[in-house]
């Protein structure tokens, strides 16, 4: 320990003495583990904590899935929640819920929150217990016993100011009164963003044989002790083969019907992992090249230092004995980086985060804690023993004879130069990988952007809102207020149309499968596909600028008297009538309820990309608001002006209407595009900094290296001159050797490249991992880059002159 010491304030001194050494050893570390700290913290955040419930490992989702129509992980209904409940031999508890939209009255301002109408089980089933209160008793998930709400830590702290007396108190909902009976753990919310809970109390009808089908509820259960996710879904195949035998008209075998078991934090996670992973593998790429520059840093210092390393040698130091102290001195540099890196990552977090946007699952539990800091530090020394050891071995290998001779410029010999060679060639090799990487990320992102979605978004305004189906129970009072609140939404100066439908493009799916009239599916027919519903006002296509094809579209003539009509696309016209008309013909969806009514088909639109602009269009079947009536709805508006000046406006006319009833989500169309990439966008611009910051780096190392070889050939380079080599043939030498050094990079970086393109080939769209034009321009930019940061020491080198260089020596 007392030798460790002597060596750091040893260490500390002779820092001291270079100070802008120092300073940029320690910027260029900070730099790299400052970056990794910063994505460690989200990787950490989302795929390494622990989900925030009681043993997290034995939490499962539970999804049924038709896959012979492409209906994969959709939701349950009542029956089926209650047969997973009781069937299942591996389940210890099983939990159903709904997301919902409610209104908080009785104010001056109705307010949206978000709801969750869920059972009893729920908490039980998390591991969470109310911090004030109690849970939900199961006698409450009956209807006119359930007016109680559970507040979560945030609604209670924010909307009621941590009111320690909230028990008992009254709370109006879409008019309604319920008693708070709890509040839950500060940073619980599940899912993410719920305010309040409710419990889950299904009309008696929903109970019905006839309803099984009817799927909008989502189940979570928790597995018993020692029981593996496989054997619960061997348990859970067992249960999908008692159902399909005992309901043969809802699972029939045709369907593929089965039951899936997903673990909590993979649905929860979602297609963020290998992102994430790819993300902090390009920054450990970063901090590579910044420790070989560091190492390069200290090659130069090490050989400057040849005098005094020889004196210790000769006064009897031992090689062990010069390692340990460079490494004490690199150790102390890494240190000095790291917590200067954490502090940068400290700072530039809250950034990272803001640039990831609302699309990362998690993001609240993102957070410099405890194992970011040992990160950190574990980092910061294995950074000081990977860019110490090379130098402090070199450096050690003492020349006593030449090092002591006077005017001996130092220990620079080739083992020396061959390191710094190896370097810069790793460097060059790193940031080429990382720049094909976000060249490949850049290229697909703009393959996204040119992708025609099928719809105008410029010029349009987004909004939602929400009837409460115990003020508006019946599909025509919902019909009517829609139609009516377009009308008057419409007639407001600067509109130029204006309509609602149940979801927007890009921002979800709503499956139904369906029957086509005169085409009947046998016991072994395949079923058909798999259709997006949708219920749209007459205007809704005008508003997008969703083009005809054939027929017509919906109208007001299609109202809830008249036989019901529906307006398909392309490829929904494909799929059941390829080469026939489809006009006239009939299909019938199956709703929520059971089998909707049969609806003739008036006419065909164009594709929209509804599920994203990197999927593939899916068959659509829009249906007549006025026939089939919403309780939820987003409205669109086109406008003449700007999007955003019309919302004082709507919140009048809606007002008018229904002045408990607020607008919310509201938001020009063209940012629900935006967002639907915020993702890739994310990916796309932190590989590029990622990838300028290593071409930065790479090219100081070049343009060190052969600034150092300019020096220590300083008299080879007078001679060549004195006996009459000119000025571009020296600069060809010296640039000749950087431009040697950075095609060997190249090479190596470009077979790098091509062995990790694998890895990324499921993150790109409209571009193969392989792709020749990224490679080839990525190469001759590094290349470009490289040559000069070569010339600029060079020209130095060439403008050399001889007599005076002859004079010094």
């Amino acid at each position: 320990m007392d030798s460790f010491l002597q060596d750091a304030r040893y260490a500390l001194r002779v820092l001291r003495k270079s100070p802008g050494f120092a300073l940029v050893a320690v910027l260029a570390l900070a730099l790299g583990i400052g970056a990794n700290s910063a994505v460690f913290s989200v990787v950490n955040g989302v795929l390494l904590r622990p989900l925030p419930f009681a043993e997290p490992e034995q939490l499962v989702r539970i999804f049924g899935n038709f896959r012979a129509a492409g209906l994969e992980r959709i939701s349950v209904s009542i029956h089926e929640y209650r047969d997973y409940r009781d069937l299942p031999r591996a389940l210890r508890s099983v939990a159903a819920y709904d997301q919902v939209d409610v209104t908080l009255t009785g104010q001056d301002t109705p307010e949206r929150l978000n709801a969750i109408t869920a059972s009893a089980s729920l908490m039980p089933t998390l591991g969470v217990a109310p911090t004030l209160g109690r849970n939900f008793r199961e006698e409450e998930e009956s209807p006119g016993q359930d007016r109680v709400l559970l507040l979560t830590h945030r609604l209670w702290r924010g909307r009621f100011g941590a009111n320690p007396n909230i028990l008992g108190t009254t709370v109006s909902l879409d008019g309604n009164s319920y008693t708070v009976v709890g509040v839950l753990p500060e940073g619980f919310e599940y899912p993410r963003g719920t305010d309040l809970y409710i419990p889950l109390a299904p009309p008696t009808s929903s109970l019905a044989p006839g309803f099984r089908g009817r799927r909008f509820l989502d189940v979570v259960a928790r597995l018993k002790p020692g029981v593996t996710l496989e054997a619960a879904q061997r348990d859970m195949d067992r249960v999908s083969g008692e159902l399909v035998q005992s309901h043969p008209n809802n699972y029939s075998q045709s369907s593929g019907w089965a039951i899936s078991v997903v673990p909590m934090g993979e649905q929860m996670v979602g297609n963020v992992r290998g992102t994430l992973w790819v993300l902090l593998g390009a920054v450990g790429f970063v901090l590579l090249i910044a420790c070989t520059n560091v190492a390069n840093l200290l090659l130069a210092r090490a050989a400057a230092r040849g005098r005094e390393i020889s004196i210790r040698a000769a006064l009897g130091a031992g090689r062990q004995r010069l390692v340990t102290q460079f490494l004490t001195e690199s150790l102390i540099l890494a240190l000095a980086g790291g917590a200067l890196g954490l502090l940068l990552a400290m700072w530039g977090l809250d950034a990272l985060l803001a640039l990831i946007g609302d699309g990362l699952p998690r993001a609240t539990e993102v957070r410099l804690d405890g194992r970011v800091v040992l990160f950190t530090l574990g980092v910061s020394v294995l950074t000081g023993v990977m860019f110490g050891l090379v130098p402090a071995l070199q450096a050690s290998r003492a020349d006593l004879h030449g090092a002591l001779r006077e005017g001996t410029r130092g220990t620079g010999g080739r083992a020396s130069g061959r390191t710094r060679a190896v370097l810069v060639v790793s460097q060059v090799a790193l940031a080429l990988v990382l720049l094909v990487g976000a060249g490949l990320f850049m290229r697909s992102f703009l393959a996204l952007q040119a992708v025609d979605a099928g719809f105008d978004s410029q010029g349009v305004l987004t909004a939602r809102l929400s009837l409460p189906t115990e003020r508006y129970p019946e599909v025509a009072q919902r019909a009517n207020f829609m139609r009516d609140f377009v009308a008057r939404v419409q007639a407001l100066p600067g509109v130029e149309s204006a309509g609602v439908v149940n979801l927007l493009p890009l921002t979800g799916h709503s499956d139904r499968s369906l029957d086509v009239e005169g085409k009947p599916k046998g016991p072994t027919d395949t079923p058909w596909p798999a259709v997006e519903y949708r219920v749209v006002s007459p205007d809704y296509h005008k508003v997008l600028r969703i083009p005809l094809l054939q027929g017509r579209l919906l109208t007001e003539a299609d109202s809830f008297e008249a036989p019901h009509s529906v307006v398909i696309n392309e490829s929904t016209a494909k799929a059941l009538w390829s080469g026939e008309d489809p006009i006239g013909r009939r299909i019938r969806l199956h709703r929520n309820d059971g089998e909707g009514p049969w609806a003739t088909v008036v006419g065909v639109v164009q594709d929209v990309k509804e599920w994203g602009l990197d999927q593939p269009a899916r068959p659509v079947a829009y249906h007549a608001a006025l026939q089939q009536g919403m309780s939820g709805a987003y409205l669109v508006v086109r406008t003449r002006q700007g999007p955003e000046a019309l919302l004082a406006s709507l919140q009048t006319e809606l007002r008018a209407v229904d002045s408990n009833l607020p607008l919310f989500d509201v938001a020009p169309l063209e940012s629900v595009v935006d967002d639907s990439v915020s993702q890739r966008r994310f990916s796309m611009l932190l590989l590029m900094m990622f990838a300028a910051g290593a071409v930065v780096l790479a090219s100081l190392g070049i343009y060190g290296v052969i600034a150092y070889t300019v020096t220590l050939r300083t008299r080879e380079l007078g001679i060549r001159m004195a006996l009459g080599a000119r000025q571009g043939e020296v600069l060809s030498l010296m640039v000749g050797h950087g431009l040697r050094l950075t095609l060997l990079g190249v090479g190596i970086g470009l077979a790098l490249a091509l062995a990790l393109g694998r890895l990324l080939s499921a993150m790109l769209y409209g571009i193969q991992a392989h792709d020749p034009l990224t490679f080839l321009g990525v190469a001759a930019l590094l290349t470009g880059v490289a040559l000069v940061a070569s010339w600029l020491p060079a020209r130095r080198a060439a403008r050399v002159d001889p007599a005076i260089t002859l004079r010094a020596e």
